[in-house]
């Protein structure tokens, strides 16, 4: 047993010293590729600004911010977004005793888009190696809301009396009403100038995940959760007049630039 273990000791210690002698040369090539980059890509950068599109558990969106790097461990940003804003209880429907009708939500009262503006951090979970990879990030933000409500009108059959006694079948536009007979979706300018406005605030808090291959790029996926409070109230279904409380879920695909203020 012991004539075959020493061969086996010696297999083994080669095998490690093999391993060793070719690692070691490949983890000096990779750092001396890392010192080869370009100047831009080994700088550290102070300032960021990007751009975003999203999608939202009630809606969709576009935004902008701006953001201050402190550290490598937090970017303080500012930012503002305006993003449309759905009731889950909306349901199309179609008149179909009528030709050339838009689908319609029964019961819509308004459209509603909210203009979000606020301030947040992003604070770093893991880094990004220096060859590459995802780094992760959970950020936070308290903000002011602004809510828009525009009037959503309907075509509906009305029926005026006349002179010798009767009705005359008539179309008008109007908002909702229960007993209504609907017709179909008005267009989107009729209410245009009755918009109302309703102020609040806004808290997130979520996840960002940085895809970008350069260090002067913003190329990030981020996932947030929002919750956003109007103590007057928005009414966007009949059946939710005044609600003040709104959570929703949001995906967002942000890009732009890092770069030095000189």
């Amino acid at each position: 047993m012991i004539a075959l273990r020493q061969p086996i000791m010696r297999i083994l210690m080669l095998t490690l010293f093999g391993a060793c002698a070719f690692l070691l040369p490949a983890q000096n090539i990779d750092i001396q590729s890392e010192d080869d980059k370009p100047l831009e890509e080994r700088l550290v950068y102070t300032h960021q600004n990007a751009y975003k599109i999203a999608i939202h558990s009630q809606g969709f969106g576009v935004g902008y911010r701006s953001g201050k790097i402190k550290s490598i461990h937090l970017t303080r940003k500012w930012q503002g977004e305006l993003v449309s804003l759905r009731s889950l209880k909306e349901i199309k429907a179609v008149t179909i005793s009528q030709y050339n009708t838009k689908p319609f939500v029964y019961g819509k009262l308004n459209y509603a888009y909210v203009l979000r503006f606020g301030y947040g951090e992003d604070r770093l979970i893991y880094g990004k190696p220096y060859w590459g990879g995802v780094e992760t990030r959970w950020t936070y933000g308290v903000g002011a809301s602004l809510a828009l409500l525009k009037p959503y009108y309907y075509y509906v059959v009305a029926y005026e009396p006349n002179s010798s006694g009767g009705y005359v079948e008539t179309i008008e536009e109007q908002t909702f009403e229960h007993g209504i007979n609907i017709l179909g979706r008005s267009s989107f300018a009729k209410g245009l100038n009755e918009i109302k406005v309703s102020p609040g605030v806004n808290a997130s808090l979520g996840l960002s995940f940085d895809i970008a291959k350069s260090r002067t790029k913003v190329q990030s996926i981020d996932i947030d959760v929002i919750a956003e409070c109007f103590p007057m109230g928005v009414s966007i279904m009949d059946s939710e007049r005044g609600k003040w409380l709104f959570v929703t879920f949001m995906l967002s695909y942000n890009w732009g630039s890092r770069f030095n203020k000189y």
